[in-house]
């Protein structure tokens, strides 16, 4: 599954060419796409999809309400970041909440929400055959599935949008103060 802004520095491109890449080799296997973008960009990656021949594994599924994501998030089985910058990579938590890694590109923000080799793998930027094939092994091998999931969990529940606004605050009482 891929969750984000269908944005070319979201790595959706990507995104879609390591799954053309999967379904070479898996071929049963289904893509989720959710989040929206211009609509002119989107027909662009459906057509895409089209030319890579997996436009019958690919489902856009548009915008999702936070039920409806984190039921599709928890179904995966593992979400593909390929985005080429982040801010932080909230999506990456959200998927480890429900115990889903993630497998993505070793970028910032990126780097900080996902622990490498525990609750995903990061691979190098603009290297879909990596994601491809790091989507594969992770999947395939159920041991260290499961390890990759719990530990996910364990990692998504020290962050809270409580915790983060009370340490907001605490910075900013002591800028002010300062």
């Amino acid at each position: 599954m891929f969750l984000g802004a269908l944005a070319k520095d979201k790595g959706i491109e990507d995104a879609i060419s390591a799954f053309s890449l999967i379904h070479q080799a898996r071929k049963s296997w289904k893509f989720l796409i959710v989040g929206v973008g211009e609509s002119k960009y989107l027909e662009r990656l459906k057509g895409m999809c089209r030319r890579l021949g997996i436009a019958n594994q690919v489902t856009f599924v548009g915008f999702c309400k936070p039920d409806k994501k984190f039921k599709l998030l928890y179904s995966a089985h593992a979400l593909v970041n390929p985005s080429y910058r982040e801010g932080w990579g909230l999506v990456n938590i959200e998927a480890n909440a429900v115990g889903t890694p993630v497998v993505g590109y070793r970028v910032q923000g990126t780097k900080d929400s996902v622990r490498h080799g525990e609750t995903g793998i990061l691979v190098l930027p603009h290297r879909p055959d990596l994601v491809a094939e790091e989507v594969i092994m992770l999947v395939e091998n159920r041991k260290k599935y499961h390890w990759f999931s719990s530990n996910a969990i364990k990692w998504s529940k020290q962050f809270s949008w409580d915790k983060f606004t009370r340490q907001s605050l605490d910075l900013l009482e002591k800028t002010v103060r300062g």
